[in-house]
């Protein structure tokens, strides 16, 4: 089951041949047994199947081509009614069957992908939460190539403490909020960035090299700058960033790397980054 998932996950094609070829196998089966066995239940398979994993489009034209194989299997099946019409009703009254379940599935899906997303997210600042970080990671664990390197970056904000004593806690989330803008900005897409919660901050730099941390380091405090918060609330940012030429199995292992490095630009006189590359 879990290899047939991976297939209808990953493989688009795979699934829509699936689905296509599942709704002829089970016309075939309600035209080779006769009107006297119903098979109605099965077309829910590719129905289900489309309504789970496909765009609502699919998934509509799933549930009426059930429809129109099913019409087709009645004609053929030689069962006289006693009105022309009544096929057409049975058929009709099918597809709106499908199309319930359809829609069922369709909405539950859409609700547990909005509970993950509320789940893996932080519910202040929008980035990745921790759980969601050692998820991300394991995926550019498996994914990165034996050449590839890659560097994680943890940031404290400087005063942060401070800013919540003079101007109030709503002020405190609000320093957060735009840092939290700053870092979405300063990466690309193949980058990882989360809050390990207070006024901490991870970043994973994906496929990257000394030259290319020195960089980001120097765009990071660049955009920083021009958000003038320092001026507004007296805060600014301590980071330790460790670059691996082989990046550790375990977050965590990681992570730690870059807090001691952290750590050391607050004992420099913070508002400080401190770089080192990492051989695990």
């Amino acid at each position: 089951m879990k290899t047939l998932d991976y297939l209808l996950t990953t493989h688009v094609y795979f699934r829509r041949i699936f689905i296509l070829i599942s709704l002829l196998l089970i016309g075939w089966l309600d035209l080779a047994t006769g009107f006297e066995y119903s098979i109605t239940v099965f077309y829910l398979i590719p129905v289900s199947i489309a309504a789970w994993y496909e765009p609502t489009r699919i998934a509509l034209s799933a549930v009426i081509l059930s429809g129109l194989i099913w019409l087709y299997s009645d004609f053929h099946t030689g069962h006289i009614y006693s009105s022309p019409i009544i096929p057409y009703w049975n058929a009709g009254v099918r597809v709106i069957s499908f199309a319930i379940v359809a829609f069922l599935l369709i909405r539950v899906k859409t609700v547990l992908a909005e509970m993950t997303c509320m789940a893996m997210k932080d519910s202040l600042t929008g980035l990745n939460n921790f759980r969601s970080f050692e998820i991300q990671y394991e995926i550019a664990y498996r994914q990165r190539s034996k050449e590839q390197q890659s560097a994680i970056c943890v940031i404290d904000l400087d005063g942060f403490k401070q800013v919540n004593d003079r101007l109030g806690h709503s002020q405190g989330d609000e320093v957060l909020i735009r840092f939290a803008r700053v870092l979405q900005k300063s990466v690309s897409s193949a980058d990882i960035v989360a809050r390990m919660g207070g006024d901490e901050f991870v970043v994973l730099l994906n496929d990257t090299n000394q030259q290319a941390v020195d960089t980001y380091e120097g765009h990071l405090r660049q955009l920083f700058s021009r958000t003038e918060m320092k001026r507004d609330f007296g805060v600014d940012f301590s980071m330790g960033i460790s670059l691996f030429y082989e990046l550790p199995h375990k977050p965590d292992d990681a992570k730690h790397h870059a807090d001691g490095l952290m750590y050391q630009s607050k004992d420099l006189g913070k508002a400080t980054t401190t770089v080192k590359a990492v051989e695990v």
